[in-house]
């Protein structure tokens, strides 16, 4: 598909302030809903798609940034946690354009099924995109995947997707067999090792964010981890600007947050946020957001799209603000205890789905402390079936990324990428979900894929 442009903000402001649900899933729901009648959800508590590890105290509390320098503590805790030197950036899709901005390697090798800001970074970036395949039953391009495309002088974009490490290592080595530079998209991965090292410590450039939704939220900003001093000097990293930049106290972005945890709370998020957003889904159906699709736009109008928004957006231009750098140092202060709590999630997910239709998929030894999500599926089964079925029994499912990004005319080179976003359905991890729900979920969940889909 071609480059999408979130447009008319303010007039989906307020349900999405509301809800935080990401626009992705419109479309997933929009045609789960068309066939089916209203009024399929019963309204009562139910388990949230996420809650934010930003609590409400976390939210106010943070106003002690002005009694220290919040913003060189945080760096120096990163530091000290990673043993790298860290750029601060004002979000995880900044981070990668300014780094490719600076190398000089114009082609970039990214997963054709990943998050679409990571396209739109390469082409604010002026880079050529390369798109490979992910590997078959996993949700990320692994270094099988990266050697066909590993031309010398290409920059490799490896993704954690989902917090789900790739073979960073053996990604990490071909590159330097090849005459390569790694990205090490690590987003989506904070708190998560390989090999006792931290995802986001080994590609010559890492990335981690601070976006709402991710492990350590804080509004928006990311860090650039520099695992590669000799490429070019970090400094010049912070000179890197795509508008006139500026540091202001997010309080739009906290209040936001405020609106999330309470839009999240399960009582509220089953009988006001879902059906609220069933409605949206409903009425919209394939009306979802305007896209610059393939046949009105070829690829030097899509770099021209994605300039022009890396001018305009706040993902490109609001600095991250000492009041942000509390909010993380609070969360690194607990990320032990998250750690465990994701971890042991996880498994209670694993023990309730072993030995029934839902297929996993996550490799061999995989820290599970830093998954954002478990992605699971149901192969052979309609998806929009699966969502049905669910919100019939008050189970409301997460889906992303339903578009890969290379254009429709390049669809077909891509089978495992399609089959991801055709069939991928994420399940919770977040701290506030306690174990005893997450039991109680998995089971439900469970249940869907033993007794009610049937096979399409």
């Amino acid at each position: 598909m071609g480059l999408v442009l979130t447009t008319d903000r303010e007039a989906r402001g307020s349900i999405l302030l509301l809800s935080g649900v990401l626009n992705t899933m419109d479309i997933a729901y929009a045609d789960a809903l068309s066939s089916v009648p209203t009024g399929i959800w019963r309204r009562g508590r139910t388990v949230p798609l996420n809650r934010l590890e930003t609590r409400t105290w976390d939210l106010l509390a943070a106003l002690s940034w002005i009694r220290h320098d919040a913003l060189a503590e945080l760096r120096t805790a990163f530091e000290k946690l990673t043993n790298r030197r860290i750029i601060f950036s004002s979000s995880g899709q900044c981070a990668i354009a300014q780094i490719l901005t600076l190398l000089p390697q114009q082609e970039v090798v990214m997963p054709a099924y990943t998050c679409g800001v990571v396209k739109t970074a390469a082409q604010a970036a002026g880079k050529r995109i390369v798109y490979v395949d992910v590997a078959k039953g996993s949700v990320n391009a692994t270094s099988v995947e990266y050697a066909e495309a590993a031309k010398p002088g290409r920059i490799l974009l490896a993704t954690h997707l989902y917090g789900v490490p790739t073979d960073i290592e053996t990604v990490c080595r071909l590159a330097r067999s090849r005459d390569c530079v790694v990205i090490e998209d690590s987003v989506a991965a904070f708190g998560g090792y390989s090999n006792g090292q931290p995802l986001g410590t080994f590609g010559d450039f890492g990335i981690f964010s601070f976006q709402r939704g991710k492990r350590i939220p804080a509004v928006q900003g990311a860090a650039i981890l520099v695992n590669n001093e000799g490429l070019f000097e970090s400094e010049k990293l912070e000179s890197v600007r795509f508008a006139e930049c500026n540091r202001p106290l997010p309080v739009r972005g906290a209040l936001a947050a405020w609106l999330y945890n309470v839009a999240t709370v399960p009582s509220i998020y089953g009988n006001v946020t879902v059906p609220l957003l069933l409605g949206r889904y409903k009425k919209q159906n394939h009306r979802v957001r305007p896209e610059v699709g393939p046949e009105t736009c070829e690829p030097e109008a899509e770099i021209a799209a994605a300039r022009e928004y890396s001018a305009a957006s706040p993902y490109y231009r609001d600095e991250i603000h000492p009041y942000q750098a509390e909010l993380v140092l609070r969360m690194l202060r607990r990320i032990g205890s998250i750690r465990r709590h994701i971890a042991r999630t996880v498994e209670i997910y694993l023990e309730a789905l072993q030995n029934t239709s839902w297929r996993t998929f996550l490799p061999p030894n995989c820290d599970y402390s830093g998954l954002l999500r478990l992605p699971v599926a149901l192969p052979g089964r309609k998806r929009a079936e699966i969502l049905v079925e669910a919100l019939k029994r008050g189970i409301y499912l997460e889906v992303e990324y339903e578009s890969l990004l290379p254009l429709d005319s390049e669809r077909t080179r891509f089978p495992n990428a399609i089959w991801a976003a055709e069939n991928f359905i994420l399940l919770p991890l977040y701290t506030a979900l306690s174990h005893q729900a997450a039991r109680s979920l998995a089971r439900r969940v469970a249940a869907i894929g033993n007794d009610v889909v049937k096979p399409a």
